[in-house]
């Protein structure tokens, strides 16, 4: 699998499960616990992409330690 393909599904995967994370929370069918993993697994796919992505800019830009 590409960069670009992961990176696409990832930047896909994040508004995903954050309006599936709000339709469980508002009808009250998550308890705390499950709250809390929705929440993780709502950052997760953003916070990776971000990642990817500062990394990917940083190698273009040629900022590497000295």
């Amino acid at each position: 699998m590409s960069t670009a393909t992961l990176l696409r599904i990832l930047d896909i995967a994040t508004p995903v499960v954050a309006a599936l994370s709000v339709v469980l929370l508002v009808t009250g069918l998550l308890d705390n616990f499950w709250a809390t993993a929705c929440l993780i697994a709502t950052a997760a796919p953003a916070i990776t992409s971000w990642v990817i992505k500062d990394r990917l800019q940083g190698t273009t830009k040629g900022d590497e330690p000295k």
